[in-house]
């Protein structure tokens, strides 16, 4: 193995905000493309396993009752990637102070508000449902506040999909366009994605013409 993957100056200080349906696929994704390069990744997420995650969430019965984020922690620790566990919501600026590159898989617009706001590379992901939505900080700020309004907190599968017995996987989508922008950027130092939105059965999605914004 280069010894690169071992030192601590390369390593890339990534957070990841939500432990999810997307988080928690894209630290799988994330941690298996970056199999020969140092990553230091930190998880945030108040939430623990419920049954109900097991259908479009990467945890298992075993895991019912254990925090979320300390379940993916434990499972994709190595010697080229520190893991660490963050059992708390993102609820103030300082909490995102330290990180090279955020990453934002949640469901509510005030995490997503805090981390629009910092001046490291950052990038959101969303989704409902068979859709998802992609919001970089090199996207607009009309656009990244057009389409952050206030709003209560929603599943990543639409109501009544789970008691139906089928998964919707817009939330894959979002995962793997995350987790590709992490790769690119911790081996190449680029950001590649800007503003997407995509639906996995007709695919790309327009976003419509930006309003104009009067002083």
């Amino acid at each position: 193995m280069d010894s690169l993957a071992y030192d601590e100056h390369a390593r890339k200080k990534v957070l990841l905000v939500g432990a999810g349906g997307i988080g928690s696929h894209l630290m799988d994704l994330i941690c298996r493309g970056l199999h020969g390069h140092a990553l230091d990744l930190t998880v945030m997420d108040g939430d623990v396993v419920e049954t109900r995650n097991l259908a479009h969430q990467r945890f298992t019965t075993e895991d019912v009752g254990a925090a979320k984020v300390d379940v993916l922690a434990q499972a994709h620790t190595t010697p080229e990637h520190r893991i660490t566990a963050c059992t708390e919501n993102l609820r103030e600026p300082s909490q995102l102070v330290g990180y090279d590159l955020v990453v934002v898989a949640v469901d509510r617009p005030e995490p997503r508000r805090l981390v629009h706001a910092i001046d490291v590379p950052w990038i959101d992901l969303r989704s409902t449902g068979r859709g998802m939505l992609v919001l970089t900080h090199l996207d607009a700020p009309e656009r990244i506040a057009s389409q952050t309004p206030d709003h209560a907190p929603a599943s990543c599968q639409a109501e009544g999909v789970l008691e139906a017995g089928f998964v919707q996987v817009g939330f894959a989508l979002a995962a793997a366009v995350g987790a590709q922008w992490v790769i690119d950027h911790v081996v190449h130092g680029r950001s590649p994605a800007k503003a997407m939105m995509m639906d996995a059965a007709y695919g790309g999605l327009s976003f419509g013409p930006l309003m104009e914004v009067k002083a």
